[in-house]
């Protein structure tokens, strides 16, 4: 709808309504998107880790379904997060002795930098 020009107040009382209603509009549609995305949002995500799974065509619609049962057990999900921090907990103990060792290594250069530079000052 085109912008109308304000002159007088049943004109403003008009718009004021006219704008209200399309707020309400706004929002129904607002919510029904929110609807249709808590409704899909597992399929989406699924999806998006393996393309192809929600569409439940082929041999990816398989291996969608299979994921997603496998998913819903607790034991294979138990698993799946052990496995997971596990692997984390080793990476980050390795990353963390890499770090310590390069810390180590850098402070013994300066120590040694600084005690060759005190010699030669003396």
């Amino acid at each position: 709808m085109p912008k109308v020009k304000v002159t007088n107040t049943d004109l403003l009382q008009k718009e004021i309504n006219r704008l209200k209603k399309r707020s309400r509009a706004l929002e129904n549609e607002l919510g029904d998107r929110l609807d249709h995305f808590k409704g899909n949002y597992g399929k989406m995500a699924l999806n998006s880790v393996i393309p192809g799974s929600a569409k439940g065509a082929g041999m990816m619609g398989i291996v969608g379904r299979v994921a997603k049962v496998a998913w819903q057990s607790g034991s294979f999900k138990s698993f799946t997060t052990n496995a997971l921090m596990t692997a984390l907990e080793f990476a980050g103990v390795r990353l963390g002795i890499n770090l310590f060792d390069k810390f180590r290594k850098s402070r013994s250069k300066k120590k040694k930098a600084k005690a060759a530079a005190a010699q030669e000052e003396d």
